[in-house]
């Protein structure tokens, strides 16, 4: 069955490795690409402006285009060379009076304009009339497809990260390409459109059509256009001079003011944070109702979100949800300023986008909302990539990106939850107050323009006068998880003080990681169980060093959580931190849980460690951290299964799990009761039924019997839990039911609901059935790809053949952001040493040059469980 909760840290850190990013162990430091390195276009020329129109055509499935390129002669040439996929040009004029040919070259997605005369040196204009595509999934300008009482209806709206742009008009889509864009929609009367900015003016055309035209944006790179088109209704206010508006589908407004409130507070913070007003007059948040490889994109004044990552609907949004919904609004406000404003260079410095908003969306959700404990929560999330990062297909967080292709694998864990933890890392080490200055002055130098890693890191430098740039070198130029041995601790006479002695290595999941000595300048925090003082200093390389701490009872690295590394203790010392776990701050109980069952699964300690932690951790503590090992009990039992032991384990996991249901039931003891709680309840039964805990799965069938005639028996935080119960344990007559039930629902919520059951059910032959519903027409092509996918934890094989035969149906309805990596992950799901063997056959003569790191990293993912399986798992049965 699916896992339906965020996963505990350790066990997110093995299901990392079935979704490795790759790269070859090398030599460090690893240096990023230089500008020779990338397939770039030729700046002879480059863009100063953009006049686009667009007229869809949404039942041809094409728009007409209308475009004028204003550009910047700097070389004379006689030729210029611009990006386009799928554009059909019709005619060019150069200056307004020139007709121009031109070349189309398919394959390398460009476009080159021909003169008989070189240009002249300065400003000249190129006017192209052409034919486009409008897509199905989600990549250019795409359907967004929804049911209705009435019937199917679509929405227009656009994606270009990282590189389709060029599917809306001819182009320089690289993000160094600065230009202003000033766009406008040509629809049927009462159709609404929406761009980056405001509408300037609204007029009719000769044909019956209406034109409107939106103000030119700022200077901005390509992958931040946005354009949509459709039935919307909004819900707006005015903030400080910025109209905010949440817009949706009609009748879907309501449900936005959560995001509405949340964006007013957000917006707010960052104003004062970055100390540089919001710069647009307006900012959309789009809610669209399909789906693709990711919940939102920054486009600059008109964010994209799938809708279930916007809009709170109080009858199926669960707690959960509601929190990542704030999160994920927070992270891409956050890029407003940190991307949109100032923006990457080129794509090896994607982190510094990502990286920073997501280390920004925890800080602002923290201060907003402090009951969540986010910040104990993202601890998972550094889970995650350090499951990434600690085996040989690992990559730096500034890493070689040669083009578009390569760019569309960059968007993993490393970038993000890696970036994240690196940026919180280095703001602990210097102070809040000077981390902000230096952010502050590299978005005054760097606005409206172009930054690299470097930039960043001297602005903070500066203004902290910490060796930041050192130690931001080694853990973004370089791979790789440090580790801190501690050797030994001793106190002086007085017991008032307490000296360790440590040194640093490598934590690695596989040999080669192991065998790759690396060194790190690492940030390092430590305190005993009888002081509140945290003693921080550096720490690097494998000669031993010591560091003085206040107090002697046991003493805890990583104090507060704030590094990015593994702590591995001796026995005496780890000993000491067990009689004293309880009395630990929940940052550190935590810490001391991921390390254990990391370290492990890695056999570089005793995985009795984890348990015995476990053991100690009680039921009723932080419901953070109880949900957390609910996640690792749910991976280890992934991992027993068929196993020697099996009955074993299940019986010490359910002896774990069961008191911890009966502290909070199936239902909130109280109105207050704290979100994350719910959370934890969710978790809870899930996991259960995993197990096979009859009683779990009666009450779940039998609250879904009542759901069916009476809405109010299944609360939002449950309705998923629930129904994704009954589908798992589904025979064929609740098959039917809740197939009937997705076929007949009006809405998009209701329908991912129930297909989204299905895609769990653990018949064989009802699986068989769930995949032709899944591969049918009744599903549109963006959420086809998502179910099938789903479907691997639970029929490997099933699924993976019939991915092999099926190859290029399946993948044509994969958008280009996670083509490459489809595949592959789908065989990491399996966890199948047998399938891991045939994906790297398939690959050689079916996948493209870009899947060779994931099919790599696949492969590490599945053979790394496959080690754990065979040794380590005796050692937890023993």
């Amino acid at each position: 069955m699916k896992n339906l909760m965020l996963l505990g840290a350790s066990a997110i850190m093995l299901a990392a490795c079935q979704n490795m990013p790759n790269q070859s162990a090398g030599v460090a430091p690893v240096v990023a690409a230089t500008p020779v390195d990338r397939e770039v276009l030729p700046i002879d020329a480059v863009p100063v402006g953009y006049e686009i129109a667009i007229k869809p055509d949404m039942d041809a499935k094409t728009f007409i285009g209308d475009a004028r390129l204003k550009i910047n002669v700097k070389n004379s040439t006689d030729r210029v060379v611009v990006n386009g996929i799928n554009l059909s040009i019709q005619t060019v004029l150069l200056d307004d009076e020139t007709p121009v040919d031109f070349e189309i070259d398919a394959e390398n997605e460009a476009i080159t304009f021909l003169f008989d005369e070189a240009l002249s040196e300065g400003e000249h204009t190129l006017d192209v009339d052409y034919t486009g595509r409008l897509y199905d999934n989600a990549a250019g300008i795409f359907f967004s497809t929804f049911p209705t009482p009435e019937g199917q209806e679509s929405l227009l709206v656009s994606q270009f990260q990282p590189g389709d742009a060029r599917k809306i008009a001819p182009m320089w889509d690289e993000p160094a390409h600065k230009a202003v864009f000033q766009m406008a929609a040509i629809l049927p009367e009462g159709m609404d459109a929406i761009s980056n900015m405001p509408v300037a003016s609204t007029s009719p055309t000769d044909d019956g059509f209406v034109k409107i035209d939106f103000e030119p944006s700022p200077k901005m790179s390509s992958y931040l256009l946005f354009f949509g088109a459709g039935d919307f209704e909004r819900l707006t206010r005015d903030h400080n001079g910025v109209e905010l508006g949440i817009v949706t589908r009609k009748g879907e407004s309501e449900k936005g003011h959560y995001a509405l409130d949340t964006t007013v507070n957000v917006l707010d913070y960052f104003n004062e944070y970055f100390d540089m007003p919001y710069p647009l007059p307006k900012l959309d948040q789009i809610a669209a109702p399909g789906a693709g490889g990711f919940a939102a994109m920054e486009n600059w004044g008109a964010i994209l979100y799938f809708e279930s990552f916007l809009l709170v609907d109080p009858k199926t949004t669960t707690e959960g949800r509601k929190q990542f919904i704030s999160n994920v609004i927070a992270h891409e406000v956050a890029h407003q300023w940190f991307g949109n404003l100032v923006t990457m260079e080129w794509w090896d410095d994607i982190w510094l986008n990502e990286g920073f908003a997501s280390w920004m969306d925890q800080k602002i959700t923290d201060i907003l909302n402090p009951e969540r404990r986010v910040w104990l929560q993202a601890m998972g999330g550094k889970e995650f990539a350090m499951g990434l990062d600690s085996v040989s297909s690992t990559h730096p967080v500034v890493q070689h990106v040669k083009n578009i292709e390569e760019a569309n694998t960059a968007f993993d864990a490393i970038t993000y939850q890696k970036g994240e933890a690196v940026i919180r890392m280095i703001e602990a080490y210097v102070g809040e107050e000077d981390f902000r200055d230096g952010v502050r002055q590299y978005m005054k130098e760097n606005a409206y323009g172009n930054a690299k890693t470097a930039d960043l890191w001297r602005a903070i430098e500066a203004a902290s006068e910490a060796p930041v740039s050192q130690i931001a070198h080694d853990f973004t130029m370089q791979p790789g998880v440090p580790m801190i041995y501690v050797d030994d601790v001793s106190c002086n006479s007085a017991g008032t003080q307490a000296t360790v002695r440590v040194r640093q290595g490598r934590y690695g999941a596989d040999e080669e990681s192991k065998a790759e000595a690396l060194v790190w300048r690492t940030p390092v925090t430590a305190s005993s169980a009888d002081s509140d003082t945290i003693t921080r200093t550096l720490i690097s390389g494998p000669r031993v060093q010591t560091i003085k701490v206040p107090g002697c009872r046991a003493v805890k690295l990583n104090a507060g959580e704030t590094g990015y590394f593994r702590t591995n203790y001796g026995e005496e010392p780890f000993a000491a931190l067990m009689s004293a776990y309880g009395d630990l701050e929940a940052e550190d109980q935590l810490g001391l849980l991921n390390d254990a069952y990391a370290l492990g699964a890695a056999n570089e300690a005793p995985f009795s460690r984890f348990l015995e932690l476990v053991v100690n951790t009680p039921q009723d503590g932080d419901p953070t951290i109880t949900r957390s090992i609910v996640g690792d009990l749910f991976q280890l039992n992934n991992l027993f299964k068929g196993e020697e032991g099996a009955d074993l384990y299940v019986d010490f996991a359910l002896n774990w799990l069961k008191p911890a249901f009966e502290q909070v039931g199936w239902d909130a003891k109280s109105a207050n009761e704290s979100g994350n709680i719910a959370r934890l309840r969710s978790a809870l039964i899930a996991t259960l039924a995993v197990f096979n805990d009859e009683e779990i799965i009666k009450e779940a069938q039998r609250r879904f019997t009542a759901y069916q005639t009476d809405p109010s028996a299944l609360n939002a935080n449950l309705l998923n839990t629930v129904v994704t119960i009954v589908g798992a344990k589904a025979d064929e007559e609740t098959f039917d039911l809740l197939l009937s039930l997705a076929r007949n629902a009006d809405n998009p919520g209701e329908q991912r609901l129930y297909y989204g059951a299905l895609d769990g059910v653990e018949d064989e032959a009802l699986a068989k059935r769930a995949i032709e519903v899944f591969r049918s027409e009744e599903i549109s092509a963006q959420r086809r790809p998502r179910y099938f996918r789903s479907m691997a934890d639970d029929h490997p094989r099933l699924i993976w053949d019939y991915y092999r035969e099926h190859f290029e149906e399946i993948e044509a309805d994969v958008d280009p952001l996670e083509r490459v990596e489809y595949g592959p992950n789908l065989a990491a799901a399996t966890g199948d040493v047998e399938i891991a063997a045939e994906l790297e056959e398939f690959a050689k003569e079916n996948l493209p040059e870009a899947s060779a790191k994931p099919v790599e990293r696949a492969v590490k993912g599945i053979r790394y469980q496959a080690s754990i399986k065979r040794d380590r798992l005796p050692e937890i049965v023993d």
